[in-house]
């Protein structure tokens, strides 16, 4: 986990939002603090790892393998057996083989996953919040992303943190004085959920400036999974796009052109009509487009991945316009992170067609 906080900052259009602020607090989301917000981390913080771990009865250490398959069994056709038939992920953790059985059904849960935490987002929440709106979500996100890439944290949980705040918004409004700290908090309970090691609180809170105190963060937290009912994960289009990729054999390269429009599309508001599966998928289409990749038609015709034609191509479009305009504005955290040799570059590819 990456040391290096001291350039990790909140674009000054936020700052210039916030300070100039005078709307009161929201009654949602109670807090004691008045203090504007910072625009610079604490050079000299430092993590403070905290090591998760998990404790195991007895019975769990004493547990013996269910099956015994002898070497005379190796050739029998299991499949047609009363025995559980494992996916079995490969040496490089990635995801199992689509081709295996169970691809269908895989999908189809996080399908039925993401129909029932739909509901969860309203695409337009902005309509009722007096104190921020889309553009001050737009920089937020592009902090965020920043922050997460700093720290070196998994894909999963910055898109988890996204829909924590969506999913929070949905519901609840709140002053932008503290829209920062909501950020802050979502980016703290996904870090929880879905990180071995996570920042320490001070390491959050350094990342203000010390805008806010540890008990303003941490009433923040309780409020957030309070609203949330503890319904703080969900399928996400990182999953799907996964999944995705997967299934039609992208290079390194190729996956990571479909991430570079895939963590965009987290900036934008307007695509919160687009559920996360059409998002991935739209993603997918752009790079078997982009790279001429055969059978691209399978993409949006996959029975599995139930999309609607005209809205997988209609996302694409979005996606595509937004990254053009992307290039063009203040908000270039991602394109700063596709921009390095961990991820070949990729961003230049983008740029230079």
């Amino acid at each position: 986990m990456s040391s290096d906080l001291k350039n990790v900052k909140i674009n000054r259009v936020v700052q210039n939002n916030i300070n100039n602020s005078s709307f009161p607090k929201s009654q949602e989301v109670p807090m004691d603090t008045e203090k504007p917000l910072k625009s610079t981390a604490n050079p000299n913080s430092s993590y403070e790892k905290s090591i998760l771990t998990t404790m195991s009865s007895e019975d769990d250490i004493n547990q013996k393998a269910l099956l015994d398959i002898s070497s005379k069994s190796k050739n029998e056709n299991l499949a047609s057996s009363d025995e559980v038939m494992l996916i079995k992920p490969k040496e490089n953790n990635a995801l199992p083989n689509p081709n295996q059985e169970y691809f269908d059904e895989i999908y189809e849960n996080l399908l039925l996953d993401e129909d029932s935490f739909s509901k969860k987002i309203n695409p337009y929440y902005m309509s009722f919040q007096k104190s921020i709106n889309y553009k001050m979500r737009a920089i937020l996100v592009d902090w965020l992303i920043d922050v997460h890439n700093r720290c070196e944290m998994k894909k999963k949980t910055l898109f988890q943190t996204i829909f924590i705040i969506d999913a929070f918004l949905s519901k609840n409004t709140i002053d932008k004085k503290h829209f920062q700290l909501l950020g802050m908090a979502a980016l703290l309970i996904a870090s929880k959920e879905t990180e071995i090691i996570f920042p320490s609180l001070n390491t959050f809170l350094a990342l203000s400036n010390f805008a806010y105190t540890k008990q303003d963060l941490v009433d923040m937290e309780r409020e957030v999974i309070k609203k949330l009912n503890f319904d703080i994960l969900a399928p996400t289009a990182e999953e799907f796009f996964e999944i995705n990729a997967e299934y039609f054999e992208f290079t390194q390269e190729q996956k990571f052109f479909g991430e570079y429009f895939l963590d965009s599309s987290l900036i934008d508001y307007n695509l919160l009509k687009y559920k996360p599966s059409t998002i991935a998928v739209a993603c997918g289409y752009i790079v078997m487009k982009y790279y001429k990749l055969d059978g691209v038609h399978l993409i949006i015709d996959n029975r599995s991945f139930d999309v609607n034609q005209k809205e997988v191509k209609s996302c694409a479009r979005e996606l595509c316009f937004l990254l053009k305009n992307l290039s063009n504005s203040s908000l270039v955290a991602t394109k700063n992170k596709y921009m390095t040799k961990k991820y070949m570059n990729i961003a230049n590819l983008c740029e230079g067609k």
